[in-house]
Order: structure tokens, then C-alpha cells, then sequence
């Protein structure tokens, strides 16, 4: 699977969109602690969090959302803001065949899959306020940090963009009552 990794980030070389660190990690099935990068890296990045969410009935309009790996993501809130009803996590199988992807293994490269243009990219705003953001080069044991601009130079040419903005992270009170 590193062979794959280090093919896209080629394919990323080939259409001129530059990253900056390319790093091989243990594989990752969520987002894992990058703060051992801090002393190249200084504190001016973020890992990319990825909800591939659907709504739960209905149209199930199919949204593939990035935020910082650190927020909680209010998916009651998000729902209203983006106008759709009641959001659930898309299923292994339709995450395979719509962007080939598995859980734990999502990014924003992914969008390239997505042949039919189902789903819609959300990213949020305040991950744009930072130098580098990692994701998965379509392999979940390595990590490539670029520029924010750089994200969208790919989704160019792709031909896809995204909605940018705010995604509210859930209150602190109901993550513990949650929890509970």
C-alpha cells in the first residue's frame, strides 16, 4: 500500500501541486496524535478530519466534510446549516463503491472517485487559517502536508470544488452528557 501512496503523491508532482512533507506512519484508522512533528513542522498545521455523511432519509444527498481533526463536529447543527434533514455516516460499502475508500482511509483525494459528482465537499473555514494540512495520499500509513491553496489547485483539476465555511464544533456540555 505504500506503493500506492507514493504514486499519488507523483500524480500530485505531475499536475504541479506541491506538498511539503511526506511522512510514513503507522496505519491510521482514525486521526492519530501528529504532535510528535511539531519540531519541524512548528504548530502551524492541521490534520484533516474527514465525515463522509448522508442524510438519513429521503433525497440522502451525500456530503464528504473536512475539518480539523481536533473539532467535534455538531452534525444537528450542520444539518440545519446545510439545509438537509438528519445526517447519518455513509455505510462501508456505498464509502468502497462511490469514492474507493474504507473507513479510516478517507481524504480529500477520494473526491477523484467520485465519478457521478454525489457527493458535496464541505470544508471548514477555519482549517484554510493554517500553513499545512495532512491527509492520507489514498493510503492511511502516510501523510502529506501542503497548503491550503494547494487543495484546491487539486480539486481543480478534477474538476470539483467545495463549499467552504464555518462548521460549528459540538459544546463542550454535550459531548460529556453524551459520553455519559
Amino acid at each position: 500500500m505504500t506503493k500506492k501512496g507514493l504514486l499519488f503523491c507523483n500524480s500530485l508532482d505531475s499536475r504541479d501541486i506541491h506538498f511539503d512533507y511526506c511522512i510514513r506512519h503507522k496505519e491510521a484508522t482514525c486521526c492519530v496524535d501528529y504532535s510528535r512533528w511539531n519540531d519541524y513542522l512548528e504548530n502551524d498545521y492541521a490534520v484533516g478530519k474527514h465525515l463522509f455523511v448522508q442524510e438519513k432519509k429521503g433525497e440522502k444527498k451525500k456530503y464528504l466534510i473536512i475539518t480539523d481533526s481536533s473539532k467535534r463536529v455538531d452534525l444537528k447543527t450542520l444539518k440545519d446549516e446545510l439545509s438537509c434533514r438528519k445526517l447519518e455516516f455513509v455505510s462501508p460499502s456505498v464509502m468502497e463503491k462511490l469514492i474507493n475508500a474504507t473507513p479510516g482511509n478517507v481524504s480529500i483525494f477520494n473526491m477523484m472517485y467520485d465519478y457521478n459528482k454525489e457527493i458535496e465537499l464541505i470544508i471548514d473555514e477555519e482549517l484554510l487559517e493554517v500553513d499545512y494540512i495532512a491527509f492520507h495520499p489514498l493510503y492511511n500509513g502516510m501523510s502529506i502536508f501542503l497548503p491550503p491553496k494547494e487543495c484546491f489547485k487539486f480539486l481543480d483539476s478534477i474538476g470539483r470544488d467545495a463549499k467552504v465555511m464555518p462548521i460549528k464544533a459540538m459544546d463542550q456540555e454535550k459531548v460529556l452528557i453524551k459520553n455519559n
